[in-house]
């Protein structure tokens, strides 16, 4: 009859869902998907996350700079891949892009990461690379003021003065009591220090790596640190608590999706990624509270991946303080303190906790 549409084709299951032309190499949230169709959902996610850096009616050399953190971890290598494609089919339609990478890699004590760095700027010539140490932290602007405040560690400040900058940093960890701790200082430690070079190089926004199984790592693990009042700025986009926005363009992809998507890539990812090598799921004295989420997370994703991103997703709902209002915000983590500091102390409850000798 008229205006009666044509019946669909068959579906055969035994091929890619969307391209039914070959066999599916991966299931997405029970969709089976060929390699090229599942590279392509990656690249997707990720370029609409990207929306506010499309090409605009910009003069060459005028575009602006975003600061990407790369950690040779499979998530911060693939989205180095992703957006240096973007940028080459932006400059193949419009013959300019929409804005230019700053590529920066944080050396924490890994000197096998300087070949990988090599490998990295010869298959993506086209970026800005910078490395640095983690000790370069102490040079930050009121880093070494808050550690020099510490009554119980005269040692560490006398070393600050005569010792390297490692030498120091090493102090500084060594006098905390618990791995948790001292996987928490280095984290902030390394955001502070990203920041920083983000500012002296005039970039406009940072762009992380995580994924969504980080972000609901991350969403657990400062909550139980003490410092829920964090969480509308953990998986925030935008957000300018750290005086840079910070941007997760991987928030909608598992981690498990985007380790397969650097596989599958051509040349694959794998030589220039570093793996982390992988630790019992039980919990022993040392281990810290972030690698306890890791391993909840890690099977949580392989059975019920819809869990890891109600998690990101309900917290992306709770409303952040508007930073105009606030009088004070924790020297250590940035969060504000609207009040919650004990007297005498500008640090949150979390990083107290954190380093406790510093509210003293």
């Amino acid at each position: 009859m008229p205006g009666r549409r044509a019946p669909a084709a068959p579906v055969d299951h035994s091929l890619c869902r969307r391209c039914q032309l070959s066999e599916p190499a991966i299931t997405v949230r029970t969709e089976p998907l060929c390699a090229a169709c599942f590279s392509r959902y990656v690249s997707t996610k990720v370029v609409k996350r990207m929306e506010s850096f499309r090409v605009r009616h910009l003069e060459p050399g005028d575009e602006r700079v975003l600061l990407l953190p790369l950690s040779f971890g499979p998530c911060s290598t693939a989205l180095l891949h992703v957006l240096s494609h973007q940028l080459k089919g932006q400059a193949e339609k419009t013959s300019r892009t929409g804005y230019k990478l700053h590529v920066l890699h944080v050396e924490c004590g890994n000197a096998a990461t300087d070949s990988l760095l090599s490998k990295v700027r010869e298959r993506y010539p086209e970026h800005v690379f910078s490395s640095c140490s983690l000790s370069d932290v102490l040079a930050v602007d009121g880093v070494p003021e808050l550690f020099q405040q510490d009554p119980s560690s005269g040692q560490l400040e006398q070393e600050q003065g005569g010792s390297s900058p490692q030498g120091s940093l090493d102090s500084m960890f060594a006098s905390l009591n618990s791995p948790t701790a001292r996987d928490d200082l280095k984290q902030i430690l390394i955001q502070k220090l990203v920041v920083a070079f983000a500012k002296q190089n005039n970039c406009e926004a940072v762009l992380w790596g995580d994924s969504a199984t980080r972000l609901a790592e991350r969403t657990l693990a400062e909550t139980a640190k003490g410092r829920g009042a964090s969480l509308p700025w953990v998986v925030a986009d935008g957000d300018m608590l750290y005086g840079v926005p910070f941007y997760y363009p991987m928030r909608d992809l598992l981690r498990k999706e985007i380790t397969a998507f650097a596989s599958y890539v051509e040349p694959a990812l794998e030589d220039i990624i570093v793996s982390e090598a992988v630790k019992p799921a039980v919990s022993t004295k040392n281990t810290t509270i972030d690698d306890l989420m890791k391993q909840y997370f890690e099977s949580v994703e392989q059975e019920y991946p819809s869990i890891v991103a109600n998690v990101v997703k309900t917290t992306s709902k709770l409303q952040a303080t508007s930073l105009q209002g606030v009088e004070t915000q924790c020297e250590l983590c940035n969060v504000p303190l609207d009040g919650q500091a004990p007297e005498r102390s500008r640090l949150c409850y979390g990083c107290i906790r954190t380093l406790p000798h510093l509210s003293s």
